[in-house]
């Protein structure tokens, strides 16, 4: 999160409007991303989904280890993320806005193609990146 003055680039009324709906409602909403030419399409979620989901995700590695070591790094960012949301709410400090956005089952698109992972696959982005965007409700 940051201030409203040191990204105000962020400061689209619309994106900040989905963003809160997917961060204190739980709303996922089908999106399509223009980032630099690129464009990524995916379900808008919060950061509280996104964390589950890589966390479970981890779960599914085969490598004991390397699953042990994902869920609980990816643990420990989630747990940083709402003690972070718990001292802004205590603080009041209603100018935070998100510098983050968070998709699930992203996939990159070329032409007519997407990429060839269409499912289970996370994406997080500077929402600063953001050139445009399309969204289904």
């Amino acid at each position: 999160m940051a201030k409203k003055e040191e990204n105000v680039s962020t400061d689209d009324a619309v994106m900040q409007m989905l963003l809160d709906l997917t961060d204190k409602d739980g709303v996922e909403i089908g999106i399509t991303l223009n980032i630099s030419g690129t464009v990524v399409a995916g379900t808008l979620v919060g950061p509280h989904t996104y964390y589950e989901g890589i966390i479970a995700s981890a779960d599914d590695v085969e490598n004991s280890t390397l699953k042990h070591v994902l869920h609980k790094k990816f643990t420990d960012l989630k747990e940083a993320y709402i003690s972070e949301r718990q001292e802004e709410e205590e603080k009041k400090k209603q100018d935070m806005i998100a510098t983050f956005i968070h998709l699930k089952d992203a996939a990159y698109i070329s032409g007519t193609t997407q990429s060839p992972i269409k499912s289970h696959a996370w994406w997080r982005g500077r929402i600063d990146s953001i050139d445009g965007f399309s969204f289904k409700l």
